[in-house]
């Protein structure tokens, strides 16, 4: 069996801190981390960058404020890869994408429109791991 090269374990979960009815920013900021294996998230801006190149996975799930809807995009270095989207009443819009990128690539969930999220715990969530 080959040896686990645990200077490449690479993985994240964390989730927003509070509620919003009234986000407008860019970046959906999850500043409550749960897991930071590798110390490759950063809470302060919401942004993983790729400390080595290979395949990754990353999981967003947005909550929606009711009666609000909010649509997220998982974008890499800006340009959008997956997009989600959560209705009114307290929806969920989960979306997961398996991505290829180098080292330093940016990965960020970006806001495509609506404005409210929920949080009830950690519920509007973002992950990543690097599997390969």
């Amino acid at each position: 069996m080959p040896r686990l090269d645990r200077s490449r374990k690479v993985a994240f979960t964390a989730s927003v801190s509070s509620s919003s009815s009234s986000w407008s920013t860019s970046t959906l900021v999850f500043p409550v981390v749960i897991t930071n294996l590798g110390h490759g998230y950063n809470p302060n801006d919401g942004v993983f960058p790729a400390s080595t190149a290979g395949v990754y996975v990353f999981f967003v799930n947005v909550q929606s404020y009711n009666p609000l809807s909010v649509y997220v995009d998982i974008v890499v270095n800006g340009a959008r890869k997956v997009r989600t989207m959560a209705s009114n009443h307290y929806d969920a819009g989960p979306n997961l994408a398996v991505l290829t990128l180098l080292k330093l690539d940016r990965v960020w969930v970006k806001r495509y429109s609506g404005q409210g999220y929920y949080s009830n715990g950690p519920m509007t969530t973002f992950s990543g791991f690097l599997i390969g």
